[in-house]
């Protein structure tokens, strides 16, 4: 291809998304050098937005003896929809008696997954603030997250971790160091200092394990529930002395049960052809976190659901705003 001039004929704008973001940094810093090494001619019919776009068409001027064709398919064909990148919004806190740090993952389809976590020694704020950057990158490279939105609350460890802040405490060092290693792993990256008050869900959960100061070896899971204590005021006359407990018992298995008990403990069901069932669709599923996740076509993790859950999901798609939409 270097030596011939290679004329790429787009609707799209498919270099736009490339050329146009702030921050070239991992795989789209490799995709610009590699068009710059090209003798390439780029051709659009749509107008030239963004002073970088319009710098590389300058570079790569359009022979005038070339004319675009009006022969082109439709705009549907070379539509490409860029999801948006994760975010992630983490904090820490130390107190007298324990640390915490919490981290919020929101997904490009806007799905919430809070984490909170006990620190097992005493630190000090700005220590916890690191290592709860340092938790959350862990497990962004775990469950393959490529490109993230960072924001912090810390304007020390943000401003440190752009380099605009040099790090003068030797405790911070090795932890600073750690996050920037981290950090190179991602393809992506967009670190921002946001104030307090858009960090709640990871400040409240940060606060909240600092206050459980659980043991190295502890654990625990606290659901948090939509209640009211008394639905309604009845009077003497409403109110009914009988009172009733209905248990639904059931003995159909959960199908997440044996591809987990594969994928955490490596064990398989007894029917031979149930265990080819589990060791063949295994790869395509994720246990993380008490939680198992499944690799859609598009490559996205999906929560996997039992009936309940399938079925609650089922109703509230197919009703509300939403009802007459569906197939």
């Amino acid at each position: 291809m270097q030596a011939h001039t290679i004329h790429v004929v787009s609707k799209a704008d498919p270099i736009k998304y490339i050329l146009s973001r702030p921050v070239l940094s991992g795989r789209l810093a490799k995709w610009a050098v590699l068009l710059k090494q090209y003798d390439l001619v780029f051709v659009s019919q749509k107008a030239v937005k963004g002073q970088v776009i319009a710098d590389f068409f300058a570079d790569h001027p359009v022979p005038a003896k070339w004319e675009l064709s009006d022969e082109l398919p439709g705009e549907e064909i070379f539509y490409v929809d860029i999801l948006p990148p994760w975010k992630m919004y983490f904090d820490g806190a130390a107190r007298r008696d324990g640390a915490g740090a919490g981290v919020v993952f929101i997904s490009p389809q806007n799905h919430v997954m809070p984490y909170s976590f006990t620190l097992t020694q005493f630190c000090s704020n700005n220590v916890a603030e690191y290592q709860a950057l340092i938790l959350g990158l862990q497990m962004a490279i775990e469950i393959s997250v490529r490109d993230m939105d960072i924001y912090g609350d810390s304007q020390l460890v943000i401003s440190q971790v752009l380099d605009e802040y040099e790090v003068r405490k030797e405790d911070l060092i090795p932890y600073h160091r750690q996050a920037l290693q981290l950090l190179n792993q991602l393809d992506s990256i967009n670190i921002g200092h946001v104030p307090r008050s858009a960090n709640k869900l990871a400040d409240a959960l940060a606060n909240f394990a600092a206050t459980l100061a659980l043991g190295a070896e502890e654990s625990m899971q606290v659901p948090v529930c939509n209640r009211w204590a008394i639905p309604l005021l009845e009077t003497v006359e409403d109110i009914d002395t009988t009172y009733m407990i209905i248990v639904y018992t059931t003995d159909e298995d959960d199908w997440r049960q044996p591809i987990i008990d594969f994928l955490d403990h490596q064990k398989l069901p007894n029917d031979p052809r149930h265990k080819v069932e589990v060791h063949r669709r295994a790869p395509k599923f994720l246990y993380y976190k008490g939680t198992l996740y499944r690799r859609s076509f598009l490559g996205h993790w999906l929560r996997c659901l039992n009936k309940d859950e399938a079925t609650e999901a089922m109703h509230e798609a197919h009703s509300g705003i939403c009802g007459a939409h569906q197939s």
